[in-house]
């Protein structure tokens, strides 16, 4: 799962090197894009920085969750 928002400098950066890395090992690339912005404030997921690669609910990159509610985005 891919989370941004709209304005996020980094995410083309971010989709295009993760296109590139799934497609080198043959994998698909439909992953779920998600707005943080419509995100409920409850939801976990808000917690995060934009851009955020999930895979299995957990960052690829080792970040914890966040504890609600969450901070406003920057």
């Amino acid at each position: 799962m891919f989370l941004t928002r709209e304005g996020c400098v980094n995410t083309t950066t971010m989709r295009i090197n993760l296109d590139a890395a799934l497609s080198a090992l043959h994998l698909p690339t439909d992953y779920q894009f998600v707005d943080l912005a419509t995100l409920p404030d409850t939801d976990a997921r808000g917690g995060y920085p934009t851009p955020t690669l999930l895979y299995k609910n957990q960052d690829v990159f080792g970040m914890p969750e966040a504890p609600a509610p969450h901070p406003p985005a920057t």
